[in-house]
């Protein structure tokens, strides 16, 4: 039996459409790490990704190189613990299992994302796998030297809890590729967020998931909070600005855009002010010291002082989500639905624990975002589903009440 704990994470993150300055007063506020990278500087510093689990800060450079830092909390302190040269264009850096020795990046030059596994003293990095966004069936386009340059791995967990909607199919959807999540790319052109399903052990197998709308005309970078839901874009067209949106999405003039939440201006460093890359650990529970770094792109022609300024922390950042909210919407929303036996056979239940709040209907898809299953539902709690006719594989279920409705998923052997 499977249960499944859905907190509505819609209900309280709302698109608010403000914007604030930056916690941190100036560029100067932040310390300065580039320092513990390298002492003469860095070139084309690109992306960012904060691993949570192992306390380490991963930076691409576009000139292809790749350095991790360690954090250490007793000193405060980080150090650099790998410095190993890549392919050269990276511009992002994610990882989708947080204790695998591997990590993906998004590669400006060629339209790739590419695998890379290393050593766990990272002392050999190898690419392993890689996916062209250029081939069908992404619809991506070659726009030269506007290309990806951001990239965020978020897990089919988040996903289901937000009712992330394809834009391809306008239903909910989850990794099919067996990555247990989405690879979601930042681009130049446009601003928009691609997002793929990808198979992490073969080349160029992914379907394409969507291209959604953001608040500016250009995008450089993602990072991900879990704890809150809340995906961070970076734009750095005119005024860098940082953008929080929820997974969640509405239509606007025939497209797909990501709900704003918030949107912050950066601090903006003296010389280059081309920040390229953006992490950040997570806002909750409340009583977290939240931190953020940034990095701007120099070339290796300017001068001392912007290359060996290429990397800063901000801590702590202080960010205006409310993780009390959190706690509030769960004892007001939260319900266990029970979804079983799964795998099923010739019937599914679902199981609606509070009786006296019950949905209004439910239908369910298969992965081709077809309609196969639709009822009202009556006065029981335990709806029993009759799924013999259906064909073996994944399917989705969509329970409405009003306004508002939850996707849960069984699988049909």
């Amino acid at each position: 039996m499977k249960t499944i704990r859905i907190i509505l994470l819609l209900a309280i993150i709302q698109p608010v459409f403000s914007q604030n300055n930056w916690p941190a007063a100036a560029w100067s506020s932040g310390i300065n790490l580039t320092a513990t990278m390298s002492s003469s500087g860095i070139d084309e510093a690109s992306g960012l990704y904060w691993n949570k689990d192992t306390n380490r800060l991963y930076l691409v450079q576009n000139s292809g190189r790749v350095r991790v830092l360690q954090y250490n909390s007793g000193t405060n302190s980080f150090s650099q613990i790998g410095n190993k040269s890549i392919s050269g264009g990276p511009e992002g850096i994610t990882m989708a299992n947080t204790a695998e020795s591997a990590f993906y990046t998004i590669d400006e030059n060629n339209y790739e994302i590419r695998k890379y596994t290393h050593t766990s003293d990272f002392g050999t990095v190898t690419q392993a796998k890689s996916w062209d966004l250029l081939q069908s069936p992404s619809t991506m386009t070659d726009t030269g030297n506007t290309g990806p340059e951001g990239i965020c791995f978020i897990a089919d967990a988040f996903l289901t809890q937000a009712n992330f909607i394809s834009q391809t199919t306008g239903l909910p959807y989850i990794s099919q590729k067996g990555m247990g999540g989405l690879l979601f790319i930042a681009h130049q052109n446009g601003g928009y967020v691609w997002v793929f399903d990808v198979n992490p052990n073969v080349t160029n197998d992914f379907a394409f998931v969507g291209k959604y709308k953001t608040n500016r005309t250009e995008s450089c970078d993602l990072s991900f909070d879990g704890s809150t839901g809340l995906l961070y874009i970076l734009h750095n067209t005119g005024d860098n600005t940082l953008e929080a949106v929820t997974l969640a999405s509405t239509i606007v003039s025939s497209e797909r855009k990501l709900n704003m939440n918030t949107e912050y201006f950066l601090p903006t460093p003296s010389g280059n002010t081309n920040i390229e890359g953006f992490a950040i650990t997570e806002n909750c529970p409340s009583g977290n010291t939240v931190s953020a770094w940034v990095c701007r792109d120099a070339s290796s022609s300017e001068s001392s002082s912007i290359l060996t300024d290429a990397l800063r922390w901000f801590s702590p950042f202080t960010s205006n989500f409310d993780c009390s909210s959190l706690s509030t919407a769960q004892n007001q929303y939260d319900q266990i639905i029970t979804v079983y036996p799964n795998p099923a056979t010739d019937f599914v239940v679902i199981n609606l624990s509070n009786e006296q709040d019950l949905p209004d209907s439910f239908s369910i898809y298969n992965t081709l975002g077809q309609r196969v299953i639709q009822a009202n539902i009556s006065t029981s709690n335990d709806l029993t589903v009759d799924t013999s006719s259906l064909l073996n594989g994944l399917y989705f279920i969509q329970i409405k009440k009003e306004t508002t409705s939850e996707t849960l998923q069984f699988i049909k052997n």
